[in-house]
């Protein structure tokens, strides 16, 4: 490797690491939904190359997403993350056998949910965060929980709490 591709490197690191926790987690999930719609084209299209390489890194991209999660938070919120990456990651690799488009689907929806409540609460806070002189520990934003039955019925909000 060259000096100049090192020193590339080495600022892409840099920058990479500058981000912050919130805004990373974010754009874990924009990149998510990205290699899902790629993935669901490639199924869609026949092609096992495009499904593939998009199937696989989604499934990276949740695999982080899942570890980001602390171990020791015994919250609702970081247990039904938990339960959900679980879920998505046994069911996502089924796709490249498969070509089930539905669970690609799903996991689209699934996704993009999280993605609007992480707008609404930590991307709100971070930004509140970012203009105050001093920063805080830790994130935390009481939102209600809207959930589905496996029929589509509605089932009661109830309130979940993210911490990173």
């Amino acid at each position: 490797m060259n000096s100049a591709k090192v020193r590339n490197a080495y600022r892409q690191t840099e920058a990479q690491s500058n981000i912050h926790p919130v805004k990373l987690i974010h754009l874990m999930y924009e990149r998510t939904l990205l290699h899902l719609e790629k993935a669901k084209d490639g199924v869609v299209t026949k092609n096992p190359q495009m499904r593939g390489e998009n199937l696989g890194k989604a499934i990276a991209i949740i695999t982080e997403l899942f570890a980001s999660v602390k171990d020791d938070d015994d919250s609702e919120a970081a247990l039904f993350l938990k339960g959900l990456y679980n879920a998505i990651l046994e069911e996502l690799p089924k796709v490249s056998v498969s070509g089930d488009v539905e669970i690609v689907n799903q996991t689209i929806s699934y996704i993009k949910r999280l993605k609007e409540v992480w707008e609404e609460t930590a991307m709100v806070e971070m930004r509140e965060e970012q203009g105050k002189s001093a920063p805080q520990p830790a994130i935390k934003k009481e939102v209600p929980a809207e959930s589905y039955s496996a029929d589509g019925e509605k089932i009661p909000a109830r309130s979940l709490s993210f911490s990173i």
